[in-house]
């Protein structure tokens, strides 16, 4: 369908602008940024807002195996995608999901941390849209730093107002980083599953993260760090149950590049080949250049998202094109 007719309005309670204003504290600032640079979605070319600060408890300094070529953009105050092309949250009193028509599964985007779905799914969007589907999405979690169990509650409650607003009886998901985790959680404890029909996760955090870029951000102001932190009390309790929920299909694309969520081999969920495919980028693609960041902007990424959606989470690898 045409992107005018694809749904622009949202729940009142969901924030336009992710919150920047915390406690001061100069060493805190300068944590809390790099990390936010580690995690968001930044688009390149997106507007950006300067970098929250936060309590001077935090270390000044950030591991040494953060990557120095991460770019330090930070998620939009306002959305660059037209309200018409994606539901983002508009204000009060606009209600629920939009009715959208189209004869695929509508598609709902989960962001990452410190990001928002504009930020995310920027350069995705238009494709998306081009090919039919109906698109929603909305920011959760205060930029995706609150509690990803709360986040995954949430998106249960936001996917079963799709379901009402467009008469289907399952979605798709598309999911960066910290967005395959909420959907593993909204999963197994908020009854999504028979609710999803394909998953398709960009550098999923699906088994939270080896990384020590997350230990740099306190519990208190970023509780998703610490719930995607490997072996979290969240991530023991998922993994009592195993990877798989309902009879969704997943489709993971990775990078070796990845620094943030390792390692690589985590973000795969376990299960038979009919039920998960996984690519990493540089196998199909030994040129690309990319990394956890930038991944969702990754030239011929969104004909492997597409074909992924299509092909009910069994894309070929040829479908990403290099």
């Amino acid at each position: 369908m045409a992107a005018s007719n694809v749904p622009s309005n949202l729940p009142p309670d969901v924030p336009t602008v992710v919150p920047t204003v915390v406690p001061s504290g100069p060493s805190a600032s300068t944590a809390l940024s790099g990390a936010s640079t580690a995690l968001s979605a930044g688009v390149p070319g997106t507007a950006t807002t300067a970098p929250p600060t936060a309590p001077s408890t935090l270390p000044s300094t950030l591991p040494s195996t953060l990557p120095s070529t991460m770019p330090s953009t930070r998620p939009s105050t306002g959305p660059p995608i037209p309200p018409s092309t994606v539901a983002t949250a508009t204000g009060p009193g606009t209600g629920g999901p939009a009715p959208c028509t189209s004869p695929d599964r509508p598609v709902v985007l989960l962001h990452g941390t410190f990001g928002t779905v504009a930020s995310t799914f920027g350069a995705l969007l238009p494709s998306l849209t081009a090919a039919g589907r109906c698109v929603y999405g909305r920011d959760y979690g205060n930029g995706g730093t609150g509690p990803v169990a709360a986040s995954a509650a949430a998106e249960a409650d936001f996917v079963r107002g799709v379901l009402a607003a467009t008469g289907r009886r399952q979605v798709d998901v598309v999911a960066y980083s910290q967005g395959g985790l909420v959907l593993r959680t909204a999963l197994r404890r908020d009854g999504l599953a028979p609710l999803v029909a394909t998953a398709v996760l960009l550098a999923p955090s699906f088994h939270g993260t080896t990384a020590r870029i997350l230990g740099a951000v306190p519990s208190a102001l970023c509780a998703a760090c610490a719930d995607q932190v490997a072996g979290s009390a969240l991530l023991r309790d998922l993994d009592a149950g195993g990877d798989l929920d309902g009879d969704v299909r997943y489709a993971v694309l990775s990078t070796r590049a990845d620094t943030v969520v390792t390692p690589i081999s985590s973000q795969v969920p376990r299960g038979p080949v009919d039920r998960v495919r996984s690519l990493v980028v540089e196998d199909r693609c030994p040129a690309a250049r990319t990394d956890h960041v930038h991944l969702p902007g990754l030239p011929g990424l969104a004909g492997w998202v597409l074909t992924a959606l299509a092909t009910d989470g069994r894309p070929p690898a040829g479908a990403l094109g290099c």
